[in-house]
């Protein structure tokens, strides 16, 4: 009897035993499924997280893609046209459609120099530039025009133009003026400098270019520096110098109607001329003034006098 109870009550605990294991083992699969929903979740939004964190990537790249793309057409596009306004349409070269009659700008030292050359600011650093001017006329263009007809004018400016690209390299310059004028531009580290020497090097310079070609042509050449007056740099802007060259090459046009040939004519101020007498609404007029007193020097390819332009004449009004 004895036995049967010991027997009952072990039978009993191993039950108890069991179904303690399974509650145990129930509840801990409770317990994983619980971790596992709450993991679950943790990392479904961890992936929402990160899908938004790598489409907000891709479309922030795709937007800094798409405006370098539009920062670049949009350049290409400035260059262009800063390209076609700033370039002679016929003969490449560059040209002088904004010239600045200011000094004001050119003063500052900025990144904007190479551009100012652009906008017509020939010269850009007035306090350490020394500069050789030379504006100078090649008629056979205009008569290619007049003689063989308008495209073959063109193509003949055209090849013309490349050519002077060609053999024009930096830091000299050369701009298409107007017409058949160009304006020719190079450095000079020497205070002084024979002008018949930069006129022989134009003139070598254009017959290069028309004696392979049976082309007969006279230049007449008008030469300056800058500084036109070596103790003002300032006094005399762009376009008044620009104003002295015409003058020059209008005197060495009235020296080829007298003596064929090219000429050239070359002004320069002496050390000692004061600003002041240049201080006028006209400076072709202070130069005639200037070469009357001696203050101006003329230097010409003839030994003849030269007869000045009436509209320069310091008796005339002019307009």
């Amino acid at each position: 009897m004895l036995v049967n109870k010991k027997n009952a009550t072990r039978s009993n605990t191993e039950v108890f035993k069991q179904q303690q294991k399974m509650m145990e083992r129930s509840l801990k699969l409770e317990e994983m499924e619980r971790e596992q929903f709450i993991n679950k979740n943790a990392l479904y939004k961890q992936q929402q997280i990160s899908l938004a964190l790598i489409g907000g990537l891709v479309l922030l790249l795709l937007l800094l893609w798409r405006r370098q793309h539009i920062n670049k057409q949009l350049k290409q596009q400035l260059t262009k046209l800063t390209t076609d306004y700033y370039t002679h349409p016929r003969s490449g070269l560059r040209n002088l459609r904004m010239l600045n009659a200011r000094l004001a700008n050119s003063l500052q030292q900025s990144s904007a120099n190479f551009e100012q050359w652009h906008l017509g600011e020939i010269i850009n650093e007035p306090l350490s530039d020394r500069l050789r001017f030379a504006l100078f006329e090649v008629s056979f263009l205009k008569n290619i025009y007049l003689e063989k007809g308008y495209q073959q004018g063109l193509a003949a400016e055209k090849e013309f133009g490349d050519y002077l690209q060609q053999q024009v390299l930096e830091p000299a310059r050369i701009y298409h003026f107007s017409d058949a004028m160009f304006l020719y531009i190079e450095p000079n580290a020497r205070l002084s400098c024979d002008p018949k020497q930069l006129a022989d090097s134009i003139q070598q310079l254009i017959d290069n270019y028309t004696l392979p070609l049976n082309i007969e042509t006279a230049l007449q050449i008008g030469m300056a520096e800058y500084p036109f007056l070596p103790r003002s740099y300032t006094a005399i802007n762009d376009q008044e110098l620009i104003d002295i060259l015409l003058m020059t090459v209008d005197a060495g046009i009235s020296l080829n109607n007298k003596y064929s040939g090219s000429h050239w004519v070359h002004l320069s101020a002496i050390d000692a001329a004061p600003a002041a007498s240049f201080v006028s609404d006209n400076i072709r007029r202070s130069c005639i003034k200037g070469i009357a007193k001696g203050l101006v020097k003329v230097r010409s390819s003839t030994n003849n006098e030269i007869i000045w332009n009436y509209d320069h004449n310091i008796n005339k009004d002019i307009n």
